[in-house]
């Protein structure tokens, strides 16, 4: 097999469209994160527009990055000016396919109880499934922009849940 020359490395970052940037910088430190690069004040040159194959594009951005994670993928919180972004209507939640990210979580009982304590909305408590399906829990809450955070812990050793094992035998 030839060698193509190029490959993708990592994953980066992964942009979240913000309603109110501040609300959102508060939201995902209580998650864990950590600001990395805070760029609220930066100007965005007229290039960017041309990046994102927009015809203009302003906002003001920060990037974030798990503490227990440095080097891994950040989330790049933007409040887009120029255009505004479009949020899902929260009275429609339930009928519309969601946005979600997903974040490997330790004791994710824990984590649900102290962020319904801190008044983080949860679309159902923890779900812990009856058969081993490599899953501890799972639980997803909703981001300040109406994105669903999902919340997930596996047993240990396991990288992804076995759930097409399990369908496989029924």
């Amino acid at each position: 097999m030839a060698d193509a020359g190029w490959a993708l490395t990592s994953l980066y970052h992964t942009v979240v469209n913000c309603r109110d940037l501040d609300e959102s910088v508060a939201f995902y430190k209580l998650l864990g994160f950590d600001v990395l690069n805070d760029r609220r004040q930066v100007v965005w040159p007229d290039f960017v527009a041309s990046i994102f194959g927009m015809r203009r594009a302003k906002g003001r951005g920060v990037l974030m990055v798990l503490p227990s994670d440095p080097n891994g993928p950040m989330i790049d919180l933007i409040e887009w000016v120029e255009p505004k972004a479009v949020f899902p209507d929260p009275a429609r939640q339930a009928d519309e396919v969601p946005r979600i990210i997903a974040f490997r979580t330790r004791n994710v009982h824990q984590a649900h109880a102290e962020l319904s304590a801190k008044g983080v909305r949860f679309a159902r408590d923890v779900y812990v499934p009856e058969e081993d399906l490599g899953l501890v829990g799972s639980v997803c809450c909703y981001d300040p922009n109406g994105n669903l955070i999902e919340l997930i812990e596996l047993q240990a050793g396991v990288r992804h849940s076995r759930a097409n094992e399990a369908l496989a035998k029924a």
